[in-house]
């Protein structure tokens, strides 16, 4: 039974885990005026975060006594200065939750454990490379400038062919011109056809005048 035994133990003895916790501490205060983040395993940035939310509560109230008991955690006088000067401060207004805790995509390169970001949670904080919102716009106007110039380029481009649409017309006239000669060229034998019929009307005097002739031999041999 585990009755009142919180936290992680993270295989190690009692002295080297709040030796531990210490530098992680002193490394996350540090990182306040630089990148703002720290990355380590997650066990360890599970381990750690309830401490340092726990110590920025703290900072937010800035007394002898608050010093005093950052000063035994932490035990450096220039990062206690600057947690009850700028972090304290910072998020006075802010009832919990100066922290972020991300787990991270890539594994650690020796020995392939998780690892996790551990930052704090800021207006012009930076998210890690593998976090999907790293390098999101904040909505500046310069920004939705070089989102809408794209859009326009695609405007015109599809404008384009419309304009040029007369042309197709008159690739379609120029098509339909060969089919009126066509129509032409089959109305003219029609126009021949009397040709035709006065042949057929030759034929017909020639076979008249020969049936007259075999009628008057017929009568001679009588």
């Amino acid at each position: 039974m585990r009755h009142r035994v919180a936290g992680k133990k993270l295989n190690r003895t009692s002295s080297h885990r709040k030796a531990l916790a210490k530098n992680l501490m002193r490394s996350l205060l540090i990182e306040w005026q630089g990148k703002g983040h720290i990355v380590t395993t997650r066990s360890k940035a599970k381990f750690i975060q309830p401490r340092v939310e726990k110590l920025i509560s703290l900072s937010r109230i800035k007394s002898v006594h608050n010093i005093r008991r950052a000063m035994s955690l932490i035990g450096d006088r220039k990062l206690v200065q600057l947690l009850f000067d700028e972090i304290g401060p910072y998020y006075k207004e802010r009832p919990g939750g100066y922290t972020r805790l991300l787990r991270m995509v890539k594994p650690r390169l020796g020995d392939a454990s998780v690892r996790a970001y551990l930052g704090y949670v800021r207006e012009d904080d930076d998210y890690p490379e593998g976090d999907r919102r790293h390098g999101d716009s904040t909505g500046t106007a310069e920004q939705d400038k070089a989102a809408e110039e794209p859009q326009a380029a695609t405007d015109t481009a599809e404008e384009e062919p419309t304009e040029e649409s007369p042309e197709v017309d008159d690739a379609d006239s120029g098509a339909e011109e060969p089919q009126a000669a066509t129509d032409t060229a089959e109305e003219e034998p029609t126009e021949e056809s009397p040709e035709v019929d006065d042949a057929d009307s030759d034929s017909e005097e020639d076979s008249a005048t020969e049936d007259d002739s075999e009628e008057d031999a017929a009568k001679d041999s009588k």
